[in-house]
């Protein structure tokens, strides 16, 4: 059973739901942000040592004595007042060899501190919480509290400016966002602090990349007095490190220790390790990616409730009948819970599900509603979508301005098609008039982003022709490849390829690298395969290497299949027909293909 944090009353009073949809037989009593407090405090311990037990066991077989000396000294120095070294103190932690152990103990003492209520026994379990690492900062924060109540003003304000101080070397260490995370030793630490900071927390993952032995935790949290859930980035890298050193070859990888703590409850790596069994896209992985996400999202995670509603909605793609009604009710029960916890997310999902028609075509507009209400809420996909829905005239009145307002906002929040969607237009208006410094550093982030080998490619372009920035032949060739290795369509391969071999500017060619790329797509897609036009990349790339056999081989297919073509169309086309035969005369004379591109 899914636990929702909100009633069916409740939620249908956020935004108009259509008669007629179906909703679950049961209806759980919602979560209490109490019982959501508990519920995250109880999985971030579950991961806040990061491999505690194996921690334990390297540091017992290292056979190193701990280095402790500078993280005393330094500790020492901070509780005299001598230094002002804060900032230090958690890189000088974590080169102790027994750090995991020291966290496994403030893992302990602040689980039995939660329990308590005396002031004689929080005292006794503060102080031991700040033996096991001085820079804690619920340690600090208690000790305070109790120091203020006894009347020890000299004490409280020590603790006081000791945890300002603490809390300011984090909010220091980064911005929240995933190119620049706020740093901090465990996970634990990061909802401490948030909750200092007013933040309510709905939901966290974890993001691991067992290539480069990076670990992050990701939290959808929002300030008390706001309604916008925010994704904040936490590096736990340093503390991940610290453990493989320790440990050296017998160290677990994120992706590994992700599992282990999914396996241990940790709603987090539930959803984390969900996602990359989703991503694996068998049928086995997905019907265990699905548990998972009913798990953590029966724990209030609204991240696992966001991604369960997508899957749901996936899968009922293929289904057909009741179950597949079925599966779309799941979805919109999981995207309702979301909504009542603050997600724009959910809203922009739902928004998506109305615009499709699967509630009639009658009911269309509420998904208009929704995405407005997304964008009231900063959703950056949703001011992409309802600004292409502007752009178009589609199911809201035709308004170019508008929607290039919500594209420049959708576009300086970082997203990286609303920083594509807008760069073309000012491409494509006015003789590219438009096209300022702003669109171009927009497009340039969009093309660095990873997400689109469409901006990498129009990137490439502008700097292979020298427009609206210099020219610079090799980092177009470099943005070329990249839109090639990420491109998920043949169509962009191929015109990379061809801009690699047959460039009239020699500085753009790339022949090998060209050849490699339609080898590798003219052998593993079929229906690329039988392309009259890609059959002509592949031969002008073998004809640029000097195979002019294998060129005219290729060639005469390309002829052929254009030839059929021409045979069933009643109009005549295609109309490359006659620059094959060109380029198959070329070939046979042992000539190449140049041309003027991009």
């Amino acid at each position: 059973m899914i636990a929702p944090s909100l009633s069916r009353q409740k939620s249908m009073q956020i935004f108009p739901t259509p008669s007629g949809i179906k909703r679950s037989a049961q209806s759980p009593a919602p979560a209490s942000p109490e019982g959501c407090v508990r519920v995250f405090a109880r999985a971030f311990a579950l991961l806040s040592a990061l491999a505690l037990t194996l921690g334990l066991q390297g540091c017992a077989a290292s056979g190193q004595k701990p280095d402790a000396e500078r993280y005393d000294r330094l500790v020492e120095e901070l509780a005299g007042g001598q230094s002002d070294a804060w900032a230090e103190l958690p890189e000088v932690f974590l080169g102790r060899e027994d750090f995991a152990a020291r966290l496994a103990r403030l893992e302990a003492l602040q689980g039995e501190a939660r329990g308590q209520n005396g002031a004689e026994d929080l005292d006794r379990l503060g102080r031991g919480m700040l033996d096991a690492y001085y820079g804690d900062l619920r340690a600090h924060e208690l000790l305070q509290r109790l120091a203020f109540a006894a009347g020890d003003e000299a004490r409280g304000e020590f603790h006081r400016q000791a945890l300002s101080n603490l809390t300011a070397v984090i909010e220091a260490s980064g911005s929240g966002i995933a190119s620049d995370p706020w740093r901090v030793i465990s996970a634990t630490e990061a909802f401490v602090w948030l909750s200092s900071q007013r933040h309510e927390i709905a939901g966290a993952l974890y993001h691991g990349n067992d290539a480069e032995g990076t670990l992050a935790l990701v939290l959808k949290a929002r300030r008390r007095d706001q309604d916008n859930l925010r994704e904040l980035w936490f590096d736990l890298t340093p503390t991940y490190q610290a453990t493989r050193r320790v440990l050296g070859e017998d160290s677990p990888k994120p992706s590994e220790l992700i599992a282990a703590r999914a396996r241990d409850g940790d709603a987090a790596a539930q959803t984390s390790y969900a996602i990359r069994l989703w991503h694996r896209g068998h049928a086995e992985s997905t019907v265990q990616a699905v548990h998972w996400l009913q798990r953590a999202s029966a724990e209030g995670n609204v991240i696992a409730r966001e991604m369960l509603g997508v899957v749901y909605g996936v899968i009922a793609r293929n289904r057909s009948g009741e179950e597949a009604e079925q599966l779309i009710d799941a979805a919109v029960d999981q995207f309702l819970l979301a909504v009542g916890q603050g997600s724009s997310t959910a809203l922009y999902n739902l928004g998506q599900l109305y615009l499709s028609g699967h509630f009639g075509s009658e009911n269309q507009p509420a998904g208009v509603d929704l995405l407005r209400q997304a964008v009231e809420r900063d959703n950056l996909d949703a001011m992409v979508l309802l600004a292409r829905l502007r752009y178009n005239g589609q199911f809201v009145g035709q308004d170019r301005a508008a929607a290039l307002q919500l594209l420049a906002r959708a576009a300086a929040g970082g997203h990286p098609e609303g920083q594509l969607f807008y760069a073309r237009h000012q491409l494509s208006t006015d003789d590219g008039e438009g096209f300022d410094d702003q669109a171009l550093e927009w497009l340039r982030q969009a093309a660095e982003s990873g997400e689109s080998a469409e901006a990498m490619l129009l990137y490439g372009s502008l700097l292979a022709r020298g427009e609206y920035t210099e020219r610079d032949a090799e980092e177009a060739v470099h943005w070329f490849k990249q839109a090639a290795s990420q491109a998920r369509d043949a169509d962009t391969v191929n015109t990379v390829a061809w801009i690699l071999v047959v460039a009239e500017q020699h500085d753009l060619r790339d022949p090998e690298h060209g050849l490699a790329l339609m080898e590798a797509l003219m052998t593993q897609d079929q229906a690329a395969a039988m392309n009259a036009a890609y059959l002509d990349t592949w031969a002008a790339s073998h004809a640029a290497i000097g195979d002019f056999e294998r060129a005219v081989e290729i060639q005469k297919q390309a002829v052929a299949v254009a030839e059929a073509e021409h045979a069933k169309r009643e109009d005549g086309g295609p109309d490359y027909l006659p620059l094959l035969r060109e380029h198959l005369e070329k070939f046979r004379n042992g000539e190449t293909v140049s041309e003027d591109v991009p």
